[in-house]
């Protein structure tokens, strides 16, 4: 029998501290898929959470779940599949140095492949080069490879980088943002249509204040 407690210990001491620059680009991508998958029946995002399979493990950085989970009080350090429930139909790992590009795109790959993962993304961004994508659908058995974009079909949404940030879409082609960035969106149209408002009333003033000019002329002539 295997002391859960002491596997969780033994795991937990294995993860490493990441550094800011991983930690702010996982944040990112964390609201992003979090919004994406908002409206998904029984969707959940896990971070940084310990996937156990067939005596491995691993914690990516997300993992999307669809579907049977345990209640989230009983999950604790170390999510066992699929004892605790469904395997992630999509991970993503964000790569901040060659050396975890490499365990990304080699054993971790394998591992998710494994415990039965459709879509998986790395994320390459290491400092002072430009981001570039990795996908592949480890369910068809395929191998990561670089994209400019992907389509995540287990979640319904597009991924690309533009301006050296990651933006996701709908397959409607509407962009996703997190509730932070989308309440300045639409902050940002409110004042725009009030400012286009406000030329259209001074439009209009001038306007009427012209014709009051020329009927007042009309009225001296005659």
């Amino acid at each position: 029998m295997v002391n859960t407690a002491v596997l969780e210990t033994e795991v937990l001491e294995e993860k490493m501290p990441e550094s800011p620059w991983h930690n702010e680009n996982v944040r990112q991508l964390e609201d992003l898929l979090r919004e994406a998958v908002k409206d998904l029946p029984n969707a959940v995002v896990f971070r940084d959470l310990f996937f156990r399979h067939k005596g491995k493990h691993y914690a990516p950085d997300l993992a999307v779940v669809i579907g049977k989970t345990q209640p989230f009080e009983s999950i604790g350090l170390v999510y066992k599949v699929p004892e605790d429930g469904d395997a992630p139909v999509a991970i993503v790992e964000v790569a901040v140095s060659p050396k975890s590009l490499g365990e990304a795109l080699s054993e971790k790959a394998a591992f998710y492949a494994s415990m039965g993962v459709k879509d998986y993304l790395v994320v390459e961004a290491i400092p002072s080069l430009p981001m570039r994508l990795w996908f592949c659908r480890l369910s068809q058995g395929e191998t990561p490879t670089h994209v400019s974009e992907t389509e995540m079909e287990s979640l319904g949404i597009k991924i690309k980088t533009e301006g050296g940030k990651l933006k996701a879409f709908d397959f409607h082609g509407r962009e996703i943002l997190p509730p932070k960035s989308l309440a300045s969106y639409l902050q940002s149209e409110l004042e725009k249509e009030r400012k286009m408002r406000e030329e259209e009333r001074q439009k209009r003033e001038e306007l009427e204040r012209r014709v009051a000019e020329l009927e007042q002329k009309l009225k001296q002539q005659t």
